[in-house]
């Protein structure tokens, strides 16, 4: 009873100010359920009450501290609060846009070529200045400053609460997979981002030599056995266009809320050609294409170690010139530098342009317009003309959130229905598709759309976000979050992909080794999307947990995982299989 009174008056000089102040973390773990889809009136119950505990816990916790250090000015401690929040707006734009929480990986993204123009519009800060007046008004309206010494007794209550939550977190007892998901969204915003800062590591497993432990959870999940189908021949010259955050969902074809003008290039080509959806397994450019060309799920284990794994540096060695081309910065999270050690020759973006008069003047937003990137690429196609080439192109134009703000003087098709007479990402697509056919036609008119030409058209990754065009995505439909892909040939392939449900983008790699005859690198995780007989599995790896989906299971776990249980497919995960056929 002594205990709990000590609870009590440690919080009661503060605790209208507590109450108000954590209910913007009750909101984020609200868009958190529904995003990370959790089901069930007793488990959003437990968690927000949960989160509501933890959330009152921790802000007194800061508080009691500011006050302990003799923190008390209350447009200081109202500024702290600003920034607390600021710190939740991140987690709730990546919940917004990837289903993830705001980690380490991605401070990366908040420097380099990035355009932050968006910061500037009037519902951003519209928003923005609201939670800065909360934050100034709640603490000027409620904060009651108090000794060092009721300080310190409220620092130690506080702690002990936290302490008893963590050891006894009742969320673990929900059901799979609702008690990881659930936990997930517990720390408070700037908790999670430090210690994702600050967690270990992984060090990756490079060898030509498995253990006879992963040789068996690769069987398990059917890893490491890619084949080819015979569908392959020579081709002189390959592209593979990753068109920047392509969901289906803005395609007529599997989203009927689509005008059928607004996607008639995209549908036309996924009718005509051997074409599927795919399961995404990562959520930013850097990482999607290092997924698309290692096969392998642990794009940073790969990046950071140089790809030594990678479809490029197989073609290279079949005497391939290879060059990737996109309308961004070159320079962005050093991309320039990493591509290359993935096996390009050449990395173009925007800096390139730059110097060229006849591309700098269609240059703005996050760079050069995707009409342009296009043209480039025929000219450098006509240059080589009698080399092997791969080409890889990266566009920008639909990038989030709302696509190209200004097209220049660029002219296009336009669709006479709602959310098409404004920026917003289905009119980036509709006129993506648009620039995409138009490229098609000037490798056409240049000879260049041969039957030695191999075409492949796909996504770096998806986007989930609807804002704020949800009307066209209701009811919603799980393809809705997959990535389109489809392979044009002069000469029609004749046989049709797989239409697995858990095909996905680790598939991508596979699919090209076997329409180019190629032998298959032991290291791919995925198989071609012609092996319709392949079980797959997708390891869909987050900022600190891995989601593994196979035909008879779904389970998740944690990459600092230790439990024994778990390790094999955490090694599984962290080798790099650098023997060959």
């Amino acid at each position: 009873m002594k205990l709990l009174q000590t609870l009590s008056s440690a919080f009661w000089s503060n605790y209208k100010l507590l109450l108000l102040i954590s209910w913007p973390a009750l909101g984020l773990t609200v868009f958190g359920l529904h995003q990370l889809e959790v089901s069930g009136w007793g488990v959003w119950t437990a968690a927000l009450l949960m989160r509501l505990l933890v959330e009152f816990t921790f802000l007194g916790l800061c508080l009691a501290v500011f006050n302990f250090l003799g923190i008390k000015n209350k447009w200081v401690l109202g500024l702290l609060l600003y920034g607390y929040y600021l710190a939740c707006t991140a987690d709730l734009t990546l919940l917004w846009y990837f289903k993830e929480r705001f980690g380490a990986k991605y401070l990366q993204t908040m420097e380099g070529g990035a355009d932050y123009a968006f910061l500037t519009d009037w519902r951003v800060l519209g928003y923005l200045s609201f939670f800065f007046l909360f934050s100034l008004v709640s603490v000027r309206r409620f904060f009651q400053p108090v000794s060092r010494y009721i300080s310190l007794q409220k620092i130690l209550s506080c702690a002990a609460v936290l302490l008893v939550l963590i050891a006894l977190n009742p969320l673990r007892f929900l059901p799979k997979p609702s008690d990881f998901l659930t936990t997930y969204l517990m720390p408070p915003s700037v908790v999670y981002t430090l210690r994702a800062m600050m967690a270990h590591s992984p060090k990756a497993i490079i060898t030509q030599t498995l253990s006879n432990d992963t040789i068996q959870t690769a069987r398990t999940y059917h890893v490491f056995n890619a084949q080819n189908t015979g569908i392959g021949k020579e081709y002189k010259r390959v592209i593979l266009i990753a068109a920047e955050s392509m969901s289906a969902k803005y395609l007529h074809r599997f989203n009927a809320q689509i005008p059928p003008t607004a996607s008639q290039e995209y549908d036309a080509l996924l009718a005509a050609y051997p074409s599927a959806t795919l399961h995404p397994v990562t959520l930013s450019t850097l990482y999607g294409l290092s997924v698309i060309f290692t096969s392998h799920p642990n794009a940073k284990l790969s990046y950071e170690n140089g790809y030594p794994i990678s479809l490029v540096k197989e073609l290279k060695k079949q005497g391939f010139r290879t060059a990737f081309l996109r309308g961004a910065n070159e320079k962005y999270m050093d991309e320039h530098i990493l591509f290359h050690q993935a096996g390009f020759d050449e990395v173009k973006g925007s800096n390139f342009f730059q110097t060229r008069p006849e591309y700098a003047p269609y240059i703005s937003w996050w760079g050069l317009t995707d009409r342009k990137l296009f043209e480039y690429a025929v000219e450098y196609l006509q240059e080589h003309k009698n080399e092997k080439t791969f080409l890889t192109l990266l566009t920008v134009d639909t990038h989030v959130p709302l696509g190209r703000l200004d097209y220049l003087d660029q002219a296009y098709r336009e669709v006479e229905a709602p959310f098409y007479d404004v920026p917003t990402l289905p009119r980036a697509f509709g006129r993506a598709g648009q620039d995409l056919q138009r490229f098609l036609t000037g490798l056409q008119n240049k000879g260049l759309l041969d039957p030695d030409t191999l075409i492949i058209v796909t996504a770096d990754h998806p986007n989930f976000s609807n804002t704020p065009t949800n009307q066209l995505f209701k009811p919603y439909q799980r393809v809705f979050d997959r990535v389109p892909l489809v392979i044009i040939t002069q000469n029609k392939i004749n046989r049709s992909l797989t239409q697995d449900a858990l095909a996905n983008q680790l598939d991508i790699a596979p699919t090209l080794m076997d329409l180019m005859n190629l032998p298959q690198p032991k290291g791919f995780f995925g198989h071609s999307l012609f092996d319709t007989s392949a079980k797959r599995s997708i390891f869909d790896i987050k900022e600190d947990y891995v989601k593994i989906t196979t035909a008879d299971e779904e389970k998740i776990i944690p990459l600092h995982s230790k439990k024994e249980a778990d390790q094999p497919i955490l090694e599984l995960i962290r080798t790099l299989w650098i023997k060959k056929n």
